[in-house]
């Protein structure tokens, strides 16, 4: 190889692809709102952060409530997992794994400490609440509805309105993630939080099982 190819080859400058840039920047942006708060963060900030420029920030994000909405898209998916396909699991792994209850105690708190600043933020922000709603929990109760009924269609559960279900399983178990980071972590082991969760899910399916008595 020629002194000039390997200066060529060492010269080229390796173009990030827009979707990883918006994957970067949205990782960063929750960083910063979780340290700083929405209110307090500035997209100076989130540019200087992410080293680009605002020119290219703004082209991927038009303003900072856009960047905001695609951080609640990006932790939607971290509440609630139904990217796998958990229909041939028993139903209270699924229910399990479909909530991540098994996390490690830094994925949990990162995935906690979000949703107690996005919701303390919003009571100073009200057009966050909107974000919140469409681009987090009304997303993740119309997929577990779904899921819900799904299961229902195979006989596998019994639930007359699978949409007061899902919102159920969200008030138990996301709820309780807000409150236990609102509180500052209040179990002392990963182990007893992954136990609270797995008696909500028990507690929930004691009356969601097909042939219980419902008299």
């Amino acid at each position: 190889m020629s002194d000039t190819t390997k200066h060529a080859r060492r010269g080229r400058t390796k173009v990030m692809s827009d979707e990883k840039r918006r994957a970067d920047i949205v990782a960063k942006a929750e960083e910063l709102f979780i340290h700083n708060g929405y209110g307090k963060t500035s997209t100076d900030e989130i540019a200087a952060q992410c080293k680009i420029s605002k020119q290219t920030l703004y082209r991927l994000f038009p303003g900072k409530i856009d960047l905001f909405a695609a951080v609640v898209e990006s932790h939607r998916m971290r509440m609630i997992d139904l990217s796998s396909d958990c229909d041939e699991l028993p139903i209270e792994e699924a229910l399990a794994k479909i909530f991540m209850i098994e996390l490690d105690q830094q994925a949990y708190e990162i995935r906690a400490s979000f949703i107690r600043t996005a919701n303390t933020e919003s009571l100073q922000h009200p057009n966050l609440r909107e974000i919140l709603k469409t681009h987090g929990g009304i997303k993740n109760r119309i997929q577990l509805t779904e899921w819900l009924d799904r299961q229902c269609e195979q006989g596998k559960l019994s639930i007359e309105n699978t949409a007061s279900a899902a919102q159920m399983l969200m008030d138990m178990l996301t709820g309780a993630v807000i409150f236990d980071a609102i509180g500052g972590f209040s179990w002392d082991k990963t182990e007893n939080r992954i136990a609270h969760f797995r008696q909500c899910i028990s507690l929930f399916l004691s009356g969601a099982l097909p042939g219980r008595d419902q008299d």
